[in-house]
């Protein structure tokens, strides 16, 4: 089992005047501040990352502050694309480590391959192996954008958000996060080709009133 998971709790109670915004893509806009926040951040981490792929390569392990700049920025791209999705309704907080409903903890890896190391140093390798996921994502993500916008309509009609749907939308997250952060070198093991979730308590998640 791939021990990086997203973790989530289901939104028991969307906030309905926020699912007509996510119909009329009116969230997309009051999104833009942390676009653009995580936007900076992906292009630290690749640079630091392209970096640690060097300093594995050569000392088995990985710096810690390229796992930390990695962890932020993980951790901000699952709450952005977290909220955007619905399955959380609190707006994601301009902070590094917040307690959030939804989240992405990537620890450090003890004894990181050498081999993939040089793999990503050469990038192409490493992109070669991952084309099957990117393909795989690429109709995923269609269908979880999809599933999103009708999730809007049902939750401004009657006030809920079906799991099954919750639970669709935070597997193609995961899935993609998986597969970014095994490109990133922040995990050896291959993502696999798995949807399968398992979201936490469900609790309301702050945004009450309808």
């Amino acid at each position: 089992m791939n021990n990086l998971a997203l973790e989530y709790q289901y939104n028991t109670d969307p906030h309905r005047g926020l699912a007509v915004s996510g119909i009329f893509l009116v969230k997309l806009v009051l999104i833009i501040p942390h676009m653009i926040v995580t936007a900076a951040l992906q292009y630290l981490a690749q640079i630091l990352a392209y970096f640690g792929f060097w300093i594995v390569a050569f000392t088995g392990e990985m710096p810690q502050a390229v796992h930390r700049l990695l962890e932020i920025s993980f951790g901000w791209s699952a709450r952005m694309w977290g909220w955007i999705a619905g399955v959380v309704d609190i707006y994601p907080p301009f902070e590094t480590d917040p307690e959030y409903p939804v989240s992405f903890p990537v620890s450090k890896p003890e004894n990181p391959s050498r081999g993939w190391a040089v793999a990503g140093l050469l990038l192409i390798p490493k992109a070669i192996v991952i084309i099957p996921h990117v393909i795989v994502l690429a109709f995923l993500m269609i269908g979880a954008t999809v599933a999103a916008w009708f999730g809007f309509f049902i939750a401004a009609f009657t006030g809920q958000l079906p799991t099954g749907l919750q639970d669709f939308m935070a597997g193609v997250l995961q899935w993609s996060l998986r597969v970014t952060a095994w490109f990133a070198g922040l995990t050896d093991e291959y993502p696999p080709f798995s949807l399968e979730v398992r979201p936490t308590s469900s609790k309301r998640d702050g945004l009450g009133a309808r």
